[in-house]
Formats: structure tokens, sequence, C-alpha cells
């Protein structure tokens, strides 16, 4: 599928697969947040689960998508997924959003997200630290990083009972990087 390619989809797979939602996860996303449904995804689960798509409904604004309205009717009763192993591409990717932007992927601060958001300041933080570049500068850019840490640790703090939050945008072009990190570390 070309929107795969083009929101690097893999790539998170690649990122998301040395993660996962602690037990304390409740499904806020599930529960309360937009699922986007690509034509080929509801007709999958049209033909497969008939009595669970009366919920999904064409998208007004994209013509080419479906919502399905809140919560997920494929949420069982703990909280978790019925057909996690043939999710919904937007459920794959998170706590990665699609934003608008064309050049980033919005990272929300859920539980999970937040592990994500500390490994990547870790990983500046580490960068920044061996830089070869003037002490004032490296301090300045640490600094920054952990404030910047703090206000998602608040943003995910606040998680389920805020409307909005405060995402991490995280480049295309770093995505990769990212991967190859993790992969690293682990």
């Amino acid at each position: 599928m070309m929107v795969k390619k083009a929101i690097h989809y893999n790539t998170i797979q690649n990122i998301l697969q040395h993660y996962e939602c602690p037990d304390s996860c409740k499904a806020e996303c599930c529960r309360n947040g937009q699922v986007h449904i690509f034509e080929d995804e509801f007709n999958f689960l049209k033909e497969n689960y008939p009595e669970k798509v009366k919920d999904i409904k064409s998208d007004l604004l994209v013509p080419a998508l479906y919502v399905m309205t809140s919560p997920c009717s494929f949420l069982n009763p703990t909280n978790r997924c019925e057909i996690y192993e043939k999710r919904l591409t937007v459920c794959g990717m998170y706590p990665f959003k699609v934003n608008d932007s064309g050049i980033s992927l919005g990272l929300q601060p859920c539980p999970l997200g937040f592990m994500i958001i500390k490994d990547i300041s870790a990983w500046a933080m580490d960068t920044i630290s061996t830089a070869d570049i003037p002490a004032a500068e490296k301090a300045e850019k640490l600094l920054q990083w952990e404030t910047s840490l703090e206000s998602y640790a608040k943003e995910a703090s606040d998680f389920y009972s805020r409307e909005s939050l405060q995402e991490m945008q995280i480049p295309y072009d770093e995505l990769e990087m990212l991967s190859m990190f993790l992969r690293s570390k682990k």
C-alpha cells in the first residue's frame, strides 16, 4: 500500500517492536480517539466482522476514509483489541500520528509514547553530550531537552484527563535513525 510507504509504516513498526503498552494502559486511544480507516480496511472489516461495522461511517471531510465512533467496536471488556494481529493502519502506528505537515509525525505522550519520548530524549542528550561544540552551547541544548522532557512528563501524567495534548514532532527523516538507535540499544 502506497500510503503505508508514505507514512513510513515499516520504520514505525521497527521502532514499536522495542515497546509494548504497559498493563496500566486504559486504551484511551481506542475508547476515546478517532479511528480512521482506509477503504480497503473497511471492506475487510465489513466482510469479516459485519456485525461490528455499524459504527463506522464515511469521513465527510475525506471521502476515501472512514471513521469509527468511539469506543472502538473491537475493544474487548478488558480494554484489549480483539483483532490486534489484523489491526488497522492507524492502530498499528499509535502512539505515532500522521499530521498534515507532510514532513513529520506526531508522537502522543500516552504511557507508551512517553517511554519512546524518554528514549528519544536520552538519545538526543547523549548525542549532545559527546558533540564537539562549545560548553555553553552544549549546556543550553541539554537544558532545552531536560525542559522538554519535563513538559512531556506533565502531558503524560495528564494524558487520561486532557482533550488535547502536546505531541512531540518527529521528522520523517529521523525515524530511521531512531530505529537504528533502538536496535543498537537493545
